[in-house]
């Protein structure tokens, strides 16, 4: 083991990744000055007490003279800065990212800091692989995913910063999925989006779910953010360089259905990768095809070379630290940060456009009714289209209603009205119409009710 550092600066201190690398500092190197960088720091919780922060938008054109004052008399640099969100929008993913891990290299290498521990990902990794892959298979990534994309610039990028400053020490650890408890609100945002019920999370949770849909031939690895911390100190504190892999065992189908409780059923990977581009696109769901591909396609990660040269190995299994999420998941939980959900304002904004969804989609439901019923002609496509929006939307607000147990008139009488409604909408006449209305009047109730409690 080389000399500790004395002063460490550490981009995206407050996101997931972070979190796990901030307790690794305190308990392994409780006397190493912490500068944090990061666009919202936060402003409570144990583990951020001891960083002295720099808030810097690493997506700024100016972002490395801002870095200056954050890299001065700094030691080492651990770069885990990531946007991930909005996951569409390659251009700012792009310049937070790629621009923005270049500016960090430009401002370590100003202040003559010669030691940097780089965050990069299993995703950089290209598909085809039949058994774990060590460092040197192709780093070519996923071409469909903007996130693979941009972290295999970043490693050319480095390739050339390496060639350019060989008195600075470059690692890069690649880790697989990062997890634990406060992750939940990123993969939620990440994979899942507003439509999934929490109800559906808490039976997973409880392992009561019969059956569990997966891609034929899924392996899934996680690692717990604290071992990636401890990872992280192993290489900064060995002076490490080159790639190392970060993850714990791999689970294959048959293992992932056993963390709820469910009997897998093996779907094609190309109809799975077809649900999932179409429920992307309608915004049913959160993960985006590429997404879906880095999870999917990415070889699994052998982390023997970390075992040996590191003597790193995970405390915690796969399962352990997939069930940890999954409870989390399930809890709704939360980091201390805005960047782990920490008073996040877009689940309020995201419940309010779903109640819109649902009462615009009522009315228009309500009124195609109508029109049909006078006999205007062609008036069943656009009353399915609204048909189908109203229980997509509705469908959360009523397993909330299953949750809390309700008996009050609007959750024991909705279930039927809705089924009335759909039933005599496939007839068309006045029914329809009639049922509707009803749907209207408990959905006014129930906006009242909301807005007393």
């Amino acid at each position: 083991m080389t000399a500790a550092p004395t002063r460490v600066v550490v981009t995206g201190a407050s996101g997931n990744v972070g979190s796990g690398v901030l307790r690794a500092l305190a308990a392994q190197l409780p006397d190493v000055e912490v500068v944090g960088v990061c666009r919202r720091p936060p402003t409570e919780g144990a583990i951020y007490e001891r960083v002295r922060w720099h808030a810097v938008d690493l997506s700024a054109p100016d972002a490395a003279a801002r870095l200056a004052p954050a890299m001065q008399g700094a030691d080492a640099v651990i770069h885990l800065a990531l946007a991930v969100r909005p996951v569409r929008d390659e251009e700012y993913l792009y310049r937070a990212n790629v621009l923005g891990s270049q500016a960090v290299l430009t401002a370590m290498a100003s202040a003559g800091i010669d030691q940097l521990v780089y965050a990069s990902s299993l995703g950089i990794y290209a598909a085809g692989a039949t058994a774990p892959v060590r460092e040197d298979w192709p780093d070519t990534g996923q071409a469909t995913s903007i996130y693979s994309r941009h972290k295999v610039v970043v490693e050319r990028i480095l390739d050339q910063f390496e060639l350019e400053h060989p008195e600075i020490a470059v690692a890069r650890f690649r880790p697989t999925v990062v997890v634990q408890r406060e992750a939940a609100w990123l993969i939620r945002s990440l994979y899942l989006g507003p439509f999934i019920p929490r109800t559906l999370l808490e039976l997973m949770r409880d392992r009561r779910l019969p059956v569990l849909p997966l891609p034929a031939g899924l392996g899934l690895q996680f690692v717990h953010a604290d071992d990636v911390g401890d990872a992280v100190i192993r290489l900064l504190t060995q002076r490490a360089e080159g790639s190392f892999n970060v993850a714990a065992d791999a689970l294959d189908t048959r293992e992932v259905a056993a963390l709820v409780g469910a009997r897998p059923v093996e779907l094609n990977p190309g109809l799975v990768r077809r649900m999932v581009s179409a429920l992307s696109g309608a915004r049913v769901v959160a993960v985006t095809p590429g997404w879906y591909d880095v999870a999917t396609n990415t070889p699994l990660m052998d982390t023997s070379k970390a075992r040996d040269e590191l003597g790193w190995e995970p405390t915690r299994s796969s399962t352990s630290s997939a069930l940890e999420l999954l409870d989390g998941l399930a809890e709704g939980a939360t980091g201390l940060s805005a960047a782990t959900g920490r008073d996040d304002k877009s689940a309020t904004v995201i419940r309010e456009r779903v109640q819109r969804a649902h009462d615009v989609s009522l009315l228009l439901w309500g009124a195609t009714a109508f029109a049909r019923a006078l006999g205007v002609r062609h008036a069943w496509a656009p009353q399915a289209v609204a048909a189908a929006t109203n229980l997509a939307a509705g469908t959360p607000m009523a397993l909330e209603r299953v949750r809390e147990r309700r008996r009050d008139p609007v959750a024991l009488i909705a279930p039927v009205a809705v089924m009335a409604a759909v039933g005599t909408s496939l007839r068309g006449g006045w029914a329809p119409v009639a049922a509707t209305a009803v749907l209207q009047l408990l959905n006014a109730s129930e906006r009242r009710r909301a807005a007393v409690t």
